[in-house]
Formats: C-alpha cells, structure tokens, sequence
C-alpha cells in the first residue's frame, strides 16, 4: 500500500532539508542567548549568502565549463549546460532583468512583511506561521499548472486536498484555543492570518518566477541567485532609511564586548547556511519543482513545534500549557509532512490509482519492451561525477 521511493540526485533536496534545519536551530539559539533584534541583521546576511554563493557556483561552473571543453550538451550539478548562443529564448533581455528584479523584491517584501507582524506573534502560537506553511505547496500548484501550464497528477490532487483540510482544522484550531480578549480580539486573529497568507503568497512568486525564467528562459540558477542576493541587499539598503540595524550590534559590543566575537562567529555561520541553503533551493527547483524546494519549509514542522513547546513556551491556552492544543497539531504536521512527500513522489500509495503517474511507475512502464514510451517519461539524469 504504501512505498517509500528514491529519485535521481536525492542528495540536493537533502542538502536543502539539512541546511534549512540547521539554520533555523542556529537563529533561534542566536536570539535566546543575545536577545537582541538581528532580524534586519538577518536580512543583509541572507542577501550576502546568497550573492557570494552563487557568484562562487557560476564562477565555478565556467571555469567547468572551460576546463572540459565541451560542447553543447553536459551536465554540471545535473543541470544541462547550454553554451549555444543560438538558442532560442521566450524573452528578451530586459523582461529577464525585470523578473530577477522581481523575484528579489518578493524575498525582500515575504521577509519585511513577516517582520513588520511579529508584534501580533506574541498574542498566539509562537509555530503559527510554521504550521500554516503547507499552505505554499497548494499555492505554488495552482500557479504551477495555471500559469506555467505544466501537469498536475492525480496523487498530486490528493496530497493537496488532505494538505488542505489539515491546515482548515489547524486555523479552527487556533480558533478554539486561541486568549481572545480586550487586546487581541478575533477581528485581529483573522487579520493576522491574513498577513500570513501575503507572506505565503510573495513566497509563491517568487517560486514561480524563478521556474519561469529556468524552464522557458533557460536563465542559469546560479546566475540567478547571484542577481538576487545583490538586488535583495541594494533592497535592504534602502529599507535601512526607514530602520537601523547598526545600533543593536554596537548595544552588543560595548555592553559585553567578550560576547561580540562569538556573535560575529554566530551571524558568519548563519550567512554561510544562507547561502548553502539558497544554493540548494534554485538547484532543486531547477531539476525538481517549487513544489520540492517549498518541502524543506514544513517537512521538519513536528520537530520545529516540539522545540517551540520546550523552549518558546509555545501552545499556551488560558495562561497554562495546553498538551491536547500541542498534540492535535503535532498530529496535523505529520500528515502534512507525512502528504508532502507523497506529493513529491519519495512515497508512492498503492491505492486508488494513485500510483500511476508517478516517477517510478513511469519509468517501469517504459522499461518494458511493448509497451509505447510515455510523453511523461523522465529519463534519469547522472549526477554530476557521471557526467565528467
């Protein structure tokens, strides 16, 4: 009924899982032994990583390029490397830029958005944002097969249609748990949800541009990248008219200087994930789909929500720990983990047709000798070492 299966060049969505999950242990240990406001700080990191990182990548990949010699047709981190200048693209130069320009100003606006309402954060769950993430793989879908115009199989309809029930529980959830008072009223509960939802949303953009521009502008991840972490910091430059983030860090130094350097270490080591992280990300929805790289965001949501319990003293209702609040929901983001994955295809269900349009049944279909090769037939590509 149900198996578990691999897909070619795994270990880049592994990757993306690993440094997703150690940064995010990395800022919540950062901001509990400082407490201090580093979340702009945050911000220029994320851009820097970014930018270094994928002009690190591409430099690489030309010297690649240079050193092997090669014609038109081979692979560099399994994505095919087109040196024909003669190729025809959907778009001109500067409907390009404008897009670059346009997904970094997406991960500009999802990461001010989100800090401008963590004020509200305090009056409900401190995982709330977390737990509503799975929203993003039905968003990023929709765009997926209405905008980019690609498939959309059937245990991918059924993966978002229990993804979608679960998150309808989780808000009702919410509802019912939720100190509803004088303060926090639930005109503003559903304000804030909604605020959640834009942030989801400029996220689902940005996904979907950066598809676009792979897989009908042929546009380099790499290259992307790159464009992106220095547009997003020339952003972040401008915001910092309206707020410093100097001040905190000079608080810092002189108000215990033997802690500055283990913070400067802390805040390296956070770019350095980012840019790891955001490697790893352009390169999965570049062989894979938004819908892969947005699993990284809520695939770890039941360990993410036990930390917030322990250590955020989160799921709290009428001033005390709430375990039915806790386990509800622990039992709801593992069925969203749990749909996620049949989504992208690393668990098959043997039910219903379900498996049918699968990666795997694809490929056992077209590996027998009568039967017709199928128009979704993906041929395995070799990892980078296969093809040097």
């Amino acid at each position: 009924m149900i198996k578990f299966a691999s897909r070619p060049n795994m270990k880049y969505l592994v990757g993306l899982f690993i440094s997703s999950f150690i940064r995010y242990i990395l800022q919540n240990i950062t901001d509990m032994y400082f407490t201090l406001d580093f979340d702009l700080i945050y911000l220029f990191l994320m851009f820097l990583g970014e930018f270094l990182f994928g002009l690190l990548s591409y430099s690489y990949q030309l010297k690649y390029v240079k050193q092997k010699k090669l014609s038109n047709n081979f692979h560099f981190m399994t994505i095919k490397l087109i040196t024909n200048d003669k190729i025809q693209i959907n778009d001109n130069k500067y409907k390009i830029y404008f897009l670059i320009t346009a997904t970094a100003f997406f991960d500009f606006m999802e990461y001010i958005l989100f800090l401008e309402f963590i004020p509200s954060l305090v009056d409900c769950s401190y995982s709330f944002e977390e737990r509503l993430s799975g929203i993003l793989i039905i968003l990023d879908s929709l765009f997926y097969r209405f905008v980019l115009n690609l498939p959309i199989f059937k245990h991918q309809f059924f993966s978002i249609i229990i993804i979608s029930i679960c998150l309808i529980i989780t808000i009702a959830i919410e509802f019912i748990f939720q100190d509803i008072n004088y303060f926090f009223r639930y005109a503003d509960f559903v304000f804030l949800i909604f605020k959640f939802f834009i942030v989801i949303f400029f996220n689902s953009l940005l996904d979907l541009i950066e598809k676009y521009l792979f897989e009908y502008d042929y546009l380099n991840p790499f290259k992307l990248l790159m464009l992106e972490g220095i547009i997003g910091f020339s952003f972040g430059i401008i915001y910092c008219i309206y707020k410093n983030p100097i001040s905190s860090i000079k608080n810092l130094y002189y108000y215990n200087s033997d802690n500055f350097v283990y913070l400067v270490l802390s805040l390296l080591l956070f770019m350095i994930l980012s840019g790891i992280q955001n490697t790893f990300r352009v390169v999965t929805n570049k062989i894979y789909s938004p819908m892969a790289s947005t699993l990284a965001l809520y695939f770890f949501n039941p360990i993410y929500i036990i930390i917030t319990l322990i250590l955020n003293d989160d799921f709290v209702s009428k001033e005390k720990r709430n375990y039915l609040y806790f386990s509800i929901n622990f039992v709801l983001t593992i069925i969203v983990s749990f749909s996620g994955l049949v989504y992208n295809e690393f668990i098959i269900l043997f039910f219903c047709g379900l498996q049918h349009d699968t990666y795997k049944e694809i490929s056992y279909r077209a590996s027998l000798p009568n039967d017709k090769p199928s128009i979704y037939n993906i041929n395995d590509i070799d990892d980078e070492d296969s093809n040097a």
